[in-house]
């Protein structure tokens, strides 16, 4: 169970003398039943959020404890927003009601509205005292809440910003106490997907003070059991040890998406867990910077369940991310393709059951036939179930998910109720006992922009072999591109959901190409370092550099730099130009390798290149 961030206020600027204000975050309710938090969209909505992703069968309710200080009759509000109407099908995919101490208040939530507003869901007499808030899904197809808000004041109407961390928010939930800080970081890592634990872990075995900071509870990002990508790419022979701890941290799933199990969330953790010199952050979601003087000075972040805004501070940030938005927010210099990126993945599962099974065949869904997607062999629908390539990767991501929902449920439906693929059907029973078994509601991002660093990857660099002194992480993966699969073009041709892999093969798996460090660091904001598939490469050469344990290397790189740099006390690149050879040492020292302080690895590092 976790305290809820609720709080009961007067405000007189607001609100009449005498009025009283409930507000409550739905991520905050105590339990949350069978709702999920989605904290993908906080940029573009402003907060994280709970969502009913129930395939299609309604979750259990979300309830909390609110409390009345004066008794009589209030009003009650809940922010959300009719998804499906908003990307164009039919309205109410996801509605939803709300009750009182078991009392539904007002009618059906979450349809007619296709932005995320404030709903009046109804009004009802409250004495003093405590009572039970719930929120009772009716479709099972991802309705959404963001918060609610119960007023006895008849004319107050809540504020509809959209900004994170929103001023009209921090005072309703009574976060007026200083922001808590954290201090004396050497790298501040933000993401927890396999370019952040990789700088995380290799940092902290240099003797570095870590904080790293992931806004969902597991660790992992597209290799997690939440959007399960198997960890590709390889870690050939090199002179330096940089997939030690690829290894310690990589899944060993047997396809993509496998069963939840198989990608070992709990390892990665407990790997992380191990390190005394970091500091985990968990369910945290980084929204803001503190600048000066063109570097960076700390991270703005809140805790998700609770609200509660901090600030976490250090030397030296890496962006870990995916999207880049320690590079946008601190004003580094980016570069992003207005259209034609690689998009964002939901991969689904299904299952033979027992028993013969229902699935909901909805107006809001595409109305496809067998030739309108590909056969989800294997029990699983792959990577090429993508869409987005010329959407804003940000400000429309979350419409980008949901079409990819609209797709997978579409396509189910197909099967499971009028035929589609049903020769494939090994009972020869037109998917009687078959059953949609995952869906994942948090999506796979390949491209968003990139943070440009002293060197920018290109194409012609990794086709040409060009060997750049600072040469260390191996790329091993080929140039492979997603571009909307022609096959299917008139099936949904706004919004393509299937993609078509383009491969060049250049590069060697058993031998790699060489990365240079000076990729993996801002060329503009001193202190900022990146690892991921936001790194300074073009369009193309990210086809070969964006797989997990590729990513994963990039991490060891730029914790081991920053490590150096601490000690040192200089800029990334200040490293490389004075200290190339040192930080050459440091990727050839085994992962394993712990020291007790970066002083301590610098004076072993610098014996060993003598």
């Amino acid at each position: 169970m976790r305290k809820s961030a609720i709080l009961t206020l007067a405000f007189s600027a607001l609100l009449s003398a005498q009025a009283e204000t409930v507000f409550v975050e739905a991520e905050s309710f105590s339990d949350l039943g069978g709702w999920k938090t989605d904290t993908q969209f906080i940029e573009t909505m402003g907060s994280p959020y709970l969502i009913a992703h129930g395939l299609g069968q309604p979750v259990s309710d979300a309830k909390t404890s609110v409390s009345i200080t004066d008794g009589g009759d209030y009003t009650a509000w809940v922010r959300t927003i009719d998804w499906s109407e908003r990307i164009g099908r039919a309205e109410g995919a996801g509605r939803f009601t709300i009750s009182v101490n078991g009392k539904q208040v007002g009618e059906e939530l979450g349809s007619g509205d296709p932005a995320w507003v404030w709903q009046k869901a109804g009004n009802i007499k409250l004495a003093a005292g405590d009572h039970q808030l719930a929120l009772h899904d009716l479709t099972g197809f991802n309705g959404r809440v963001d918060a609610v808000l119960l007023t006895n004041d008849a004319q107050f109407t809540p504020q509809n910003d959209s900004t994170p961390l929103a001023e009209w928010r921090v005072k309703l939930l009574g976060h007026t106490e200083a922001v808590k800080e954290h201090e004396g970081y050497d790298l501040v890592v933000v993401g927890g997907g396999y370019g952040g634990m990789g700088a995380a872990i290799s940092a902290a075995r240099m003797g570095a003070k870590v904080a790293i900071i992931q806004n969902r509870p597991v660790f992992g990002g597209n290799g997690s059991s939440e959007i399960r990508v198997w960890a590709m790419g390889t870690t050939p022979p090199s002179e330096y040890a940089l997939g030690d701890i690829v290894h310690e941290i990589a899944d060993s799933a047997s396809k993509s998406p496998a069963p939840a199990e198989e990608f070992e969330d709990a390892k990665k953790d407990k790997v992380l867990r191990a390190e005394d010199n970091i500091d985990i952050f968990l369910s945290h979601h980084a929204y803001g910077l503190e600048m000066k003087d063109g570097s960076i000075v700390g991270v703005k972040v809140f805790d998700v369940p609770t609200s509660q805004p901090k600030v976490i501070r250090g030397k030296f940030y890496a962006d870990c991310t995916g999207h880049g938005f320690l590079g946008v927010w601190s004003g580094a210099d980016t570069e992003m393709l207005e259209k034609g990126r690689m998009g964002m993945s939901n991969m689904w599962a299904w299952e033979s059951a027992d028993a013969p099974s229902s699935f909901p065949d909805e107006p809001w869904m595409l109305d496809l036939e067998e030739k309108d997607f590909p056969f989800p062999r294997d029990h699983h629908a792959q990577w090429f179930w993508e869409s987005g390539y010329n959407k804003h990767p940000i400000d429309e991501l979350e419409i980008t998910r949901d079409w990819n929902l609209v797709a997978s449920y579409s396509a189910w439906s197909a099967m499971k109720n009028h035929g589609a693929y049903a020769a494939r059907d090994p009972q020869k029973a037109n998917y009687e006992k078959a059953r949609l078994s995952w869906l994942a509601y948090i999506g796979g991002t390949r491209e968003t922009l990139q943070i440009l660093g002293d060197v920018i990857l290109t194409q012609e660099d990794i086709e040409s072999k060009k060997l750049f002194p600072d040469g260390c992480v191996l790329t091993t993966w080929t140039i492979d591109l997603h571009v909307p699969n022609p096959t299917y073009d008139g099936v949904n041709p706004e919004h393509p959901f299937i993609s078509k892999a383009i491969h060049r093969r250049t590069v060697d798996r058993k031998v790699g190409y060489p990365v240079p460090y000076r990729s993996f660091y801002s060329r503009n904001v001193p202190n900022l370092f990146m690892a991921g598939r936001n790194i300074s490469v073009t369009h193309e050469a990210l086809g070969t550099i964006r797989v997990m344990k590729t990513i994963g290397m990039m991490g060891v790189v730029v914790g081991r730099a920053a490590a150096l740099a601490t000690e040192l006390d200089c800029t990334p690149r200040e490293l490389y130009e004075n200290h190339l050879d040192l930080l050459k040492a440091s990727w050839r020292a085994p992962g394993a390798t712990r020291f007790d302080s970066t002083e301590a690895a610098v004076t072993k590092l610098k014996t060993e290149i003598k």
